[in-house]
């Protein structure tokens, strides 16, 4: 069973990472966990110590309780075996990367709701808490049902370390899965090449797939600008991408990233 953490607030993106969520425990053998963490305000300091810091602290988890439940009895007939989420204050990075490394979690859920922007995706790819996890992280966008997912690659290098972490998660699931390896051209030239004309990565790709009892049933090659490109990958109930958290602003591949609205699920290189 995977040990499966999911992070939970009181708004829109968490219950669409809820849900989604629980309709991958219909599929994958997980178990899954929650966290909420009750930051301080922004300048970060708490109202003196002792009794005086308990009661503020028990005040501030008292009232996020309070909306978290009210999360979870809205989410119940979707996830009805999901138990009481784990409450702690402090900086929610900080709380989130003791809770994963100190549980050992193989996978870590949140929501982050598709924008036109791509800033804040980036800065949560440069977070601390993205930089130093431990696991992969589905970052759920929309609500989809995961019925068919798309490994994208564009390295042997790459793929041979996002296939086990995808396999470690997917194994022995029943999913439709197709492998893409993604060109980046200028906007306006969209394009799809058979596996038989595409770079020699997906062949190396489908065969690892295949020992692994994986058949995809399509692989090819997509050309096209970063926008377009993730356009296309809109039909997926879920994205596979490697990542470098060094990526940049600037990267086609950060800017594919930022254009799926699908769920992605990040196995970090």
């Amino acid at each position: 069973m995977l040990r499966t953490l999911v992070y939970l607030n009181a708004d829109l993106a968490s219950s669409i990472a809820l849900r989604y969520a629980c309709q991958l425990t219909q599929h994958v053998g997980m178990k899954l966990h929650s966290i909420h963490v009750e930051e301080p305000d922004k300048d970060g300091h708490a109202p003196g110590t002792g009794w005086v810091r308990r009661t503020w602290e028990n005040t501030m988890l008292k009232t996020g309780e309070f909306e978290i439940a009210q999360l979870i009895i809205a989410e119940k007939s979707s996830c009805p075996k999901l138990g009481a989420p784990k409450m702690l204050v402090g900086d929610r990075d900080n709380e989130i990367l003791r809770e994963i490394q100190r549980e050992s979690y193989d996978l870590f859920i949140e929501g982050a709701l598709h924008s036109f922007t791509a800033k804040k995706l980036y800065d949560k790819l440069h977070s601390r808490l993205y930089k130093h996890i431990p696991c992969p992280v589905i970052v759920v966008k929309n609500l989809v049902n995961i019925d068919k997912i798309a490994i994208i690659v564009r390295d042997e290098i790459e793929a041979k370390k996002l296939v086990p972490m995808f396999l470690k998660i997917f194994n022995g699931a029943k999913f439709k899965l197709d492998l893409i390896y993604c060109e980046f051209q200028e906007p306006g030239k969209l394009a799809f090449k058979a596996k038989k004309e595409a770079h020699g990565t997906l062949k190396t790709v489908e065969e690892f797939l295949m020992e692994k009892q994986w058949r995809p049933e399509e692989c090819r090659a997509i050309q096209g600008a970063p926008e377009e490109i993730g356009d296309v990958l809109r039909d997926y109930g879920l994205v596979v991408s490697p990542l470098h958290h060094s990526i940049s602003k600037r990267s086609n591949w950060f800017q594919l990233l930022s254009h799926i609205p699908s769920p992605i699920l990040i196995c970090w290189q």
